[in-house]
């Protein structure tokens, strides 16, 4: 049976909840934090790192619970989805209110706890959701396009909020020529992001919950939860090539998306001095990138395979994210203030990140089929094992691009609550090498673990005849 595209919309915009949270964190969290209030960026990244410790648990947690949930009326995933929304809505709201008199231990354990907080919502849903898209469809394309639905919300609705974060709260004042440095806006604009976060899961929900009914069931041979029996299971997991390719892949992708996200306030607010309506525009190109990926994700999936659309996808964004910086480093990119920086920066971004969110709708899809390839190994289903790691991955190795992110900072000797006049040439240098060489190199990397991923349209034709024989 073939999914609406209501069924899909429905589901995508959930994901809303995880794109504002992710324009909270990559453009205004750590620069909050660091520059705004003064918190030591090794600091800030090891706040990371910290709550990342209970994402280990609280992840694997929630998806192997929830493949085992039984629930007339909400089923395995939807209660879940449910409750995260409230929690997730306010913890976002009060990490960006901490107390004025805070000094560094006291910044820093606030910080710790409501990222872990935070982190710990997003969990409820997302681990439970991202399930759901692998349990809409078997159909090897129309995953894909499931996928896309999700890539293209979070990316259009963390750009939006970035957006309406420098347009109307982020504005330039007597007192703060340079908006970003208004403490004051910083907690209006996280409890007007906490609104939108509970609407958006709580609409997601209650609009897919007539789909429950057609969703498969825990199978009858698995038990409940316990330690010995998670640790089988993972075991199991990592023996399968199809698995182990794809997740040491994302995870490596997911190293320099958190590097990047770090430094993407630096890039704009230094290095390319772009003013705050720039920085307004600059994020459409994600959200442009968002909308064109759901176009072409299954179209390059349909033309190459999955895994051969991955790696040419993973080249061009690689190649494109880091082509302004790398050909500053060569004195041939625009200088600051000329009136072609700001078209050609913006051509180079949308189209890097149209490839990129290809790649997490296709590497989405992926994955689904690895659960069924371990369905039929096992005779198990466990669609939140499987994501609840993907999320983990993502988490982690996001936080880990956070951590050294904040030693990188350190290591090119950036300073603290300064203007861009004060920054050094060799800091403004650091910077284009780390947004040029070090990010597509870490990109790049990501291509040697997935060459070896097994599963074509093929085999996973061979998957469901398997699975159906054995019904």
């Amino acid at each position: 049976m073939k999914l609406s595209k209501r069924i899909k919309l429905l589901y995508g915009l959930g994901f809303s909840a995880q794109g504002i949270k992710d324009g909270l964190f990559q453009i205004f969290l750590f620069f909050y934090f660091s520059q705004v209030l003064g918190l030591d960026a090794g600091l800030t990244g090891l706040a990371t790192i910290i709550a990342l410790l209970f994402d280990a648990i609280s992840d694997p947690i929630v998806g192997v619970v929830s493949d085992r949930w039984k629930s007339k009326i909400w089923g395995r995933r939807h209660g879940f989805m449910l409750i995260s929304a409230i929690p997730l809505g306010v913890f976002i709201y009060l990490l960006f209110l901490p107390p004025s008199d805070l000094d560094q231990t006291g910044l820093f354990l606030w910080l710790t706890i409501f990222t872990i907080l935070v982190r710990l919502s997003l969990t409820l849903f997302q681990v439970p959701s991202m399930s759901l898209g692998a349990e809409l469809s078997t159909d090897y394309n129309e995953r894909t396009s499931i996928t896309s639905y999700r890539v293209m919300f979070a990316a259009l609705i963390s750009t939006l909020i970035v957006i309406v974060g420098f347009v109307v709260f982020f504005v330039p004042s007597e007192a703060y020529q340079r908006g970003l440095m208004n403490p004051e806006t910083y907690p209006k604009f996280a409890m007007f992001c906490g609104v939108l976060i509970v609407l958006s899961i709580v609409a997601s929900t209650l609009g897919t919950k007539k789909v429950i009914v057609t969703l498969p069931k825990a199978t009858k041979n698995q038990a409940k939860f316990n330690l010995k029996i998670f640790f089988k299971e993972l075991r199991l997991m990592f023996k399968m090539k199809s698995y182990r390719t794809i997740i040491l892949y994302t995870m490596v992708i997911y190293i320099g998306i958190g590097v990047g996200t770090v430094f993407t306030t630096y890039f704009m607010e230094f290095y390319f001095e772009f003013t705050e309506t720039q920085m307004a525009l600059l994020p459409i190109a994600s959200g442009l990138g968002g909308i064109l990926a759901l176009f072409f994700a299954s179209t390059l999936g349909k033309m190459f395979d999955k895994k051969r659309a991955v790696l040419y996808s993973t080249v061009a964004f690689s190649v494109l994210f880091s082509l302004p910086y790398n050909l500053r480093l060569l004195g041939i990119f625009p200088e600051n203030g000329d009136a072609s920086l700001m078209i050609t920066y913006f051509l180079c971004i949308l189209f890097a990140y149209m490839f990129l969110w290809i790649v997490l709708s296709l590497t989405g899809s992926m994955m689904a089929d690895v659960v069924d390839e371990f369905e039929l190994k096992t005779e198990k289903r466990e669609e939140g094992m499987f994501f609840s790691s993907m999320s983990f991955a993502y988490k982690c190795t996001v936080g880990l691009g956070y951590f050294i992110a904040g030693i990188l900072l350190e290591i090119i000797a950036f300073p603290k609550q300064v203007s861009v006049a004060d920054v050094s040439e060799e800091a403004l240098e650091g910077l284009g090498f780390i947004g040029g060489p070090v990010l597509m190199s870490i990109y790049l990397l990501a291509i040697v673990f997935l060459v070896a991923y097994p599963i074509n349209r093929k085999r996973y034709n061979e998957i469901r005849v398997g699975l159906e024989n054995n019904k």
